[in-house]
Order: structure tokens, then C-alpha cells, then sequence
């Protein structure tokens, strides 16, 4: 009897200048565990052998990865998000720490608990929380949109962004 495949998790770490260790541990103890394969979409950041993923994606690549994916975990950057939110995920967003030098300021961790708010995304802030989120996401499972169209629920995304943005 061959064993099914984990489920694929698409990982984004964003493009940002500083490393973004911390979830790479995380997604390093997962995968061991074998509850989950991953892509890691890792920018400056360096995966350990036997993490799979790719310093960047193109858009083409990109939309296949996220169709492809059983769940999405991302930064707290507003692009990656609404990238997610439009092939039908809701992200598991883990926000970069300021304090760890993750990123310069903590624009990241207001953003997150502001769109939490939303329910347009989920959080966690440590491994035990991305492993739970992880498997309720599995569990329920994406839609993929038929279209390329702007659905409601992302246009009141990116106008909560602009709002935010603007203040």
C-alpha cells in the first residue's frame, strides 16, 4: 500500500532584505513530523536541505503553486495575502517581529491584528498555533475561482487596505 502524499502547503516569506528564520524552523519541524509537504517562497532568506522552494516565483508559477496548495501561510505583507485571498485560501498569517530582526518597525503585527479582525486571514504566533491552523485549513479545504475576476470579499480586502494605508 503506497502512502498518500502530506498535503502541500505554499509558504511565503515575502522579499524583504531581512531573514525570516523563525518560520522556516517552523515549517523545518513540521515537515519532519511529515504532517505536511511545503514550497517555500523564501526570498533572502536560506531553506536547510530537504525544505523544498524558490528564492522567488513568477506570477505564472505563483497562481500554480497557490491553485496546487492545500493551505497558505504567509508574512504579514498585504500583497502575498490578497494573492492567497484571490485563489480562494484563507492565509495563515505569521507577522515578521521587529524584535527578532525580522523587519525594521512592527507595521507587520498591526496589519495582521487588524485584518484578523476582518476574518479575511488567521494568525499564529508560534509553531503549535501554525500546526493547529495548518490542519483545520486541510480539513476544510479552498475553493479555486473559476474566473479571474475581483470577488466581493477581495475588493472589501483591498479597500480595507487602502483605508488603513491612508490613515
Amino acid at each position: 500500500m503506497t502512502r498518500a502524499q502530506p498535503p502541500l502547503v505554499a509558504v511565503f516569506l515575502g522579499t524583504d532584505h531581512h531573514r525570516f528564520d523563525r518560520l522556516v524552523r517552523w515549517v523545518v519541524s513540521l515537515s519532519e513530523q511529515g504532517l505536511f509537504s511545503f514550497h517555500v517562497q523564501h526570498g533572502s532568506t536560506p531553506l536547510p536541505d530537504g525544505v523544498g522552494g524558490s528564492a522567488l516565483l513568477a506570477p505564472g508559477a505563483l497562481g500554480d503553486l497557490l491553485d496546487r496548495a492545500d493551505a497558505v501561510v504567509t508574512h504579514g505583507g498585504p500583497g502575498s495575502i490578497m494573492d492567497a485571498r484571490e485563489h480562494g485560501h484563507l492565509p495563515i498569517v505569521v507577522p515578521r517581529d521587529p524584535r527578532l530582526g525580522e523587519h525594521v518597525d512592527d507595521h507587520q503585527q498591526r496589519f495582521a491584528r487588524f485584518v484578523s479582525r476582518t476574518g479575511l486571514v488567521v494568525t499564529a504566533y508560534d509553531e503549535e498555533e501554525l500546526a493547529t491552523r495548518l490542519s483545520l485549513a486541510v480539513l476544510t479545504g479552498h475553493h479555486t475561482p473559476t474566473e479571474h475576476r475581483v470577488s466581493p470579499t477581495l475588493a472589501r480586502f483591498e479597500a480595507l487596505v487602502e483605508d488603513l494605508v491612508h490613515r
